[in-house]
């Protein structure tokens, strides 16, 4: 290769020159620096907005999400069918958390209960189920209980 292939055939600019387009090169950097930080300041208060708007929603409603949405669809759809009575909503809790490990710590059962119930309440056919249901299982507890007395005498 020859020395002329290595030229630019760019000249070589004055001192002046060189500094005037190092103070434009600074110029634009600094620029460019301040559109990042109005970049980040925006996604910073999108990010605020966006938590607040979530920690203003009741805690049932947070803690249905946080707990049954590991392994339940995050859509509504998926409860809507579901309906039931704040007594079958609350032998469901339990169930989940007994034979399927659902993990509700200590105070959430409430919250997520009193949510179900009012966001998704029980057709009334499926109310007086439940309801039976519960009666049945109390009065069969009840006369085994009797029963157990009476025998004791």
């Amino acid at each position: 290769m020859s020395a002329a292939e290595y030229e630019t055939g760019a000249r070589r600019l004055a001192p002046a020159e060189r500094a005037q387009e190092l103070q434009r090169l600074e110029q634009e950097r600094q620029r460019e620096a301040e559109r990042e930080r109005e970049r980040l300041a925006k996604e910073a208060q999108a990010r605020q907005a966006r938590e607040a708007a979530l920690a203003a929603r009741p805690l049932g409603q947070r803690l249905v999400e946080a707990r049954c949405g590991a392994c339940h669809p995050a859509d509504r759809s998926y409860f809507a069918t579901r309906g039931r009575t704040t007594l079958g909503w609350w032998v469901t809790v339990l169930r989940m958390e007994v034979l399927h490990g659902a993990r509700i710590g200590p105070g959430e059962r409430a919250p997520i209960v009193a949510h179900l119930a009012s966001s998704q309440p029980a057709t009334p056919a499926r109310e007086a189920t439940e309801w039976l249901l519960a009666a049945l299982l109390a009065a069969g507890v009840g006369w085994r209980v009797v029963g157990r007395i009476l025998r004791r005498r």
